[in-house]
């Protein structure tokens, strides 16, 4: 697995802690809009320090195949972070299985980042690292994640009760998988 992919319009990137600032400016730009979809965030999360050690953390855990994130660049800008796309509880072994979440900067939805940025990493998943599922769980409001992983392939698979906790309560969420066609 290499750590720079590029798409048409996008690169895709492994950072390292050098990134703590322009992570931090992302999530600062995007907190309002994130705030309904992502879990409760501890009071230092929005801090250039906590950025940087979880990015330690984050390329630690990439390296032991645990976690991989993606983070989204336009190739037009590439100094500015866009968006992420993230696989974790990586299992191996016989299961050989992840579970995919993304986000996209407000100002860039709606004009197939997303999408572009998606097929791209679940390709690397798929053919790199030779995962045969991947599972995609998504607030029943969320519309427009339903879409969008909806093209990309994924089948409705049921509803996770009560599997994540936002804005202090437990959520249920709609579970979606694509399963890898060359498996």
């Amino acid at each position: 697995m290499k750590s720079y992919y590029e798409t048409e319009r996008l690169q895709l990137r492994i950072i390292t802690s050098s990134y703590a600032a322009e992570v931090l400016n992302f999530y600062e730009r995007n907190k309002n809009y994130f705030n309904y979809w992502e879990p409760d965030r501890v009071r230092l999360f929005y801090t250039k320090d906590f950025q940087r050690a979880n990015l330690v953390y984050e390329y630690n855990e990439t390296v032991k195949l645990h976690f991989l994130r993606f983070w989204i660049f336009e190739k037009s800008n590439p100094e500015h972070i866009i968006g992420c796309v993230c696989f974790q509880n990586l299992q191996k072994g016989s299961l050989m299985t992840c579970t995919v979440g993304y986000k996209l900067d407000h100002d860039y939805v709606g004009h197939g980042y997303a999408w572009e940025a998606l097929e791209k990493a679940i390709e690397v998943v798929f053919n790199d690292l030779k995962f045969h599922r991947i599972e995609a769980l998504i607030h029943p409001m969320n519309a427009p994640s339903i879409r969008l992983i909806e093209k990309l392939g994924f089948e409705f698979e049921g509803i996770a009760k009560s599997c994540i906790r936002l804005n202090n309560k437990w959520t249920d969420h709609l579970r979606y998988a694509l399963i890898n066609p060359s498996h």
